[in-house]
Order: structure tokens, then sequence, then C-alpha cells
């Protein structure tokens, strides 16, 4: 029994045909990706643990291995979070729970956790926030999700020791964040559908990238369930990228909110 079909029978309503196609292609594409992503961090968590066990002695070594092994691990906890919330979207059950949120707590707790990938490429990122507190609604860990998965996507497709620049904005009915980084840009052929799952460029080098190309799907998912919207925006090839998303401050309308 493949994945979606079992998906399907702990789903009390029959699926309609857009879900359908949607879980065919979770079947066709998603096993080969996968096993081929997560092979590759835990190779790396098993050499560190083997390399912390036989240098422990050396308390640098050890350090530097055990620190290797968390940082793998967090990208393969991020890979199955990432599966897990795409199935629940694609049945329509991905699920915010809005409430009164900081802007600037929120950022920085975003950058916090993208902070490995900004520090493994040596980015330098600006941060330019509010002068003022801008409290707004919105679900706090999703949000921060949305954010996070922004800054780690602008972090793997710009060069090592690129800019990667936040910037958050707030009117009285909208928050405005912008994410833009200094990196390969998004070629035109892609740009339209740079929101869909398992969508990726042809260049060789985001393929090394990793991931299984659902971070920005997700952004675009939760941003829409706050009842706002996210663009992408690039020049093409070597010309950086923008991704802009819009939040009304009051949080998302009864028809848009799920919980």
């Amino acid at each position: 029994m493949t994945m979606c079909e079992q998906i399907e029978r702990r789903n009390s309503s029959p699926p309609d045909p857009t879900v359908a196609t949607n879980c065919n292609r979770l079947n066709d594409r998603l096993l080969p990706i996968l096993a081929h992503e997560l092979r590759q961090p835990l190779s790396a968590i098993l050499l560190a643990l083997d390399a912390a066990r036989l240098e422990w002695r050396d308390e640098s070594t050890a350090r530097e291995a055990c620190d290797m092994a968390k940082n793998e691990a967090l990208h393969m906890a991020r890979i199955i979070d990432d599966l897990m919330d795409v199935c629940s979207d694609a049945y329509g059950k991905l699920r915010i729970h809005p409430a009164p949120v900081d802007l600037a707590t929120i950022i920085h707790d975003a950058i916090a956790t993208a902070r490995p990938s900004l520090s493994m490429y040596g980015h330098r990122l600006t941060l330019s926030l509010p002068p003022r507190s801008v409290c707004f609604m919105a679900d706090s860990s999703r949000f921060k999700q949305v954010l996070t998965n922004l800054l780690c996507n602008a972090a793997k497709y710009t060069e090592p020791r690129g800019h990667i620049r936040l910037t958050a904005e707030a009117s009285t009915d909208v928050v405005v964040i912008r994410v833009r980084d200094n990196g390969r840009g998004i070629g035109a052929d892609l740009l339209p559908y740079i929101f869909e799952p398992f969508r990726q460029g042809d260049d060789p080098r985001d393929r090394r990238c990793g991931g299984l190309g659902l971070g920005l799907s997700l952004v675009k998912s939760l941003v829409e369930l706050h009842g706002g919207s996210v663009a992408a925006h690039s020049q093409g090839s070597g010309t950086g990228s923008e991704f802009v998303v819009r939040l009304p401050t009051h949080g998302p309308g009864a028809a848009n909110r799920r919980d």
C-alpha cells in the first residue's frame, strides 16, 4: 500500500481529483528523492559519531563532530517535517492557530533557527525592522516556519559569503516582509512555478543544494492560510532573488481560517 493510500484510509471523506493527482505525484517522485536526501545526512551523522567515539580524548574534535551530527539531524528533521506538512496540505488538513504575536520577536526567532544555514555559507545578514513594536495576528510557530524557510532558501541559492537582507514594514492594515539575496536568481522559465512542490532549477548546482523542493510550496500554503500572499521576484540568473510576504495585521478572515 502506498503512502497516499494509507492517508486515504485515514481520511473519512473521498479525495477530489486534484488531491488524487497530488498524491500520484508524491508516489511517483517522492520515494527515490527521499531515499537519496535522507541517506546523505544519515551518513554524515554516523561519520561524525564514529569520529567522536574514536577521538574522545580530543575535546575540540569531539565537539566539532557532535555539532556536525546535530546539524545533519536537524536537516533530516526539517525534511521529515516538510513531508508531513505537504501531505497535510494535500488533504486540506494543514492548520493554523492565530494569536497576537510580536513581529520583531518572531523574526529574531526565525533568524536563530536559520543561523546554522547562514553561518555554514558565511553569509552576511542585514536586518531592518520597524522603529516601533508591531503586534499582529498569526500562528507564531507556522509564521516562524515561513520566515525560516525563506532564509534557508536564500542561504542555499547564494554563493558563499553572500549578502541576505530581511526587511519588515507595517501599516495599520498590512505587514510586509522582504527577503532579498544577491545569489543565483531565478530563471524566467522557473519563476512562474517557483511555489509548486518539487520545483527546482535545472542548474546542477541547485540539485547539489539538496532538499525536496517543498519549502517554498509550504511557504505559499502557510501564508495563504494566514489570509496573506507571497510573491517571488528575480531578473534572471545571477541577479539575486526577492520574496515578498504580505499579511493582514488583523489575521485571516473566517473563510481562510482552518482551526
